[in-house]
């Protein structure tokens, strides 16, 4: 055979039109159904939503933490049976059972605070001329005792001041002439009245709130 002819093989090849080509066909290209394909997309989608509703959930259990922890811190503030010195002061049922427990109660919330100004005075301390603010008359020396042991341990300037018939009258100091009556100073006594008032009445049953506090002219002892 002649080097370079072709062989009987490719003659018959080239004679039927047949060329070899060098070129690979490419393999069919994979194609997946359309529902698995719309299967797969609905599973993402369901993932997608419940991480955002667990987020959502975590965030809002959170929220109402401290939604709650503020409503309590708001409540222990607004408590008008917590003394000066933050702790508890005995329910008025409990004190209505126990009388024993209502008077221990004063006793303790009066010297929580360890005013500065002390024991009472010994004697009258008003000055004749001057107007008192009044905030008990007519009341046993024991009640007006407690009384003035609870106000001048909250720094409210109290004195028990004997009266006719073995009862006792309660009053503050410091006095003031009438023409000082709308100024600042006794404007800020009349509200230190009214604030310790309010936790003497909290205190226990049968408790006023010195609303009805007065004012009037010392003119000397009779």
């Amino acid at each position: 055979m002649t080097k370079g002819a072709k062989t009987l093989y490719e003659a018959r090849r080239a004679k039927d039109g047949v060329v070899d080509s060098p070129i690979k066909t490419a393999p069919p290209a994979l194609r997946l159904p359309m529902g698995f394909a719309i299967l797969v997309g609905a599973i993402i989608v369901a993932i997608a939503i419940g991480i955002y509703f667990v987020g959502y959930r975590m965030g809002f259990s959170a929220a109402e933490n401290v939604a709650l922890e503020a409503r309590q811190g708001l409540a222990q503030t607004r408590d008008p049976l917590l003394n000066a010195s933050g702790k508890s002061v005995p329910s008025q049922n409990q004190t209505d059972r126990n009388p024993e427990i209502q008077h221990s109660s004063a006793s303790a919330a009066a010297n929580a605070g360890q005013s500065p100004l002390g024991p009472p005075p010994i004697g009258d301390p008003r000055q004749v001329g001057l107007n008192y603010f009044i905030i008990a008359d007519g009341i046993s020396a024991d009640r007006s005792v407690e009384m003035v042991a609870f106000c001048r341990g909250l720094g409210l300037d109290a004195v028990a001041i004997s009266s006719h018939n073995a009862r006792s009258q309660v009053n503050v100091l410091p006095g003031f002439g009438w023409d000082d009556r709308a100024g600042g100073p006794v404007k800020a006594l009349e509200a230190n009245i009214r604030a310790v008032g309010a936790k003497w009445k909290a205190l226990g049953r049968g408790n006023g709130d010195f609303r009805d506090f007065y004012p009037k002219l010392f003119k000397g002892s009779s």
